[in-house]
This record gives C-alpha cells, structure tokens and sequence, in this order.
C-alpha cells in the first residue's frame, strides 16, 4: 500500500499539495457549496438552512434576516474555505471586483453569491487548485457579464 502511496505522488508530479481534507472539512465544503447555490438565486431560505446544518460556524448566517446580512456572514465562510481547499485539487477560488469579495467553487462558471440574482455572472477564477501543476495558479479571466454594465 505504501509504494501505491508513494506512486500516486510521483504521479502527481508535486509534494505541494495539502493535507487530505477531514471528513468535517469536507462536510462543511459541502455545506458551502449549498450556501453559495442558494445566495447565487438569492434564496435566503435554503442558505440559512445549509447554514444551519453547518453547526457553530453557520450560526451567525443561519440566523440571518436578510440576503445583505447572508452574504456579510457568507464572507467569514469563504475565508474558512478558500483556507481549506489550498492546495486541493478541484476548486475554485473565485473573485467579484464590484464588491471585492472572494469565494470558493467546484466549477469555473462563475455563480457570484454576492451578486445574487442582479449579478450571478459578475466575477473570474481567481485560481484554481490544479494537479496538473502541483500548485494554484490564475486561470484567466470570465468577465463581468450580468452586472448591468
């Protein structure tokens, strides 16, 4: 088993990546991801809800009363995860410069949860987590489309 260990990271060409994600890191991801989706369709609902699944750290945005109030807890969430998918393979650190925030996802298209409904393609991969490469790196540029402009 260790030798397929030790093949597998030769094969991945790099030692820089992460540590594996725990259970509960991948638990909270997960539970991000929900966030993210339903601030994407400004549903405030379904976001306090997969807030609320998240325990202690979903607390502040399960208990929010507006979209406003979300995304201003959804931001501490997206600092705790940028954190943890640095240096894991199939994220995507995303950025919005009209409200100079930060996210993560598992795709390139962008879906802004800062944005909502008014700008959900507003946004560009900031990097993305790579095994190609063994590191992070910026991937370019999806633009601003749909903030009115």
């Amino acid at each position: 088993m260790l030798a397929v260990t030790a093949l597998t990271w030769i094969g991945a060409g790099s030692f820089s990546f992460g540590a594996e994600l725990s259970a509960a890191d991948k638990q909270f991801l997960a539970g991000y991801e929900q966030i993210r989706v339903a601030l994407v369709a400004d549903d405030l609902a379904s976001a306090r809800k997969a807030a609320a699944a998240l325990g202690a750290s979903g607390s502040t945005l399960a208990s929010s009363n507006s979209l406003q109030d979300a995304r201003t807890s959804f931001s501490t969430l997206s600092t705790k995860a940028e954190q943890l998918v640095a240096g894991q393979p199939g994220y995507y650190v995303m950025h919005c410069s009209m409200v100079n925030k930060d996210w993560v996802q598992t795709t390139p298209k962008v879906g802004n949860p800062y944005g909502g409904k008014a700008m959900p393609n507003c946004g560009e991969v900031k990097t993305q987590q790579s095994t190609e490469s063994g590191h992070s790196g910026h991937s370019g540029h999806s633009g601003h489309a749909g903030h009115g402009m």
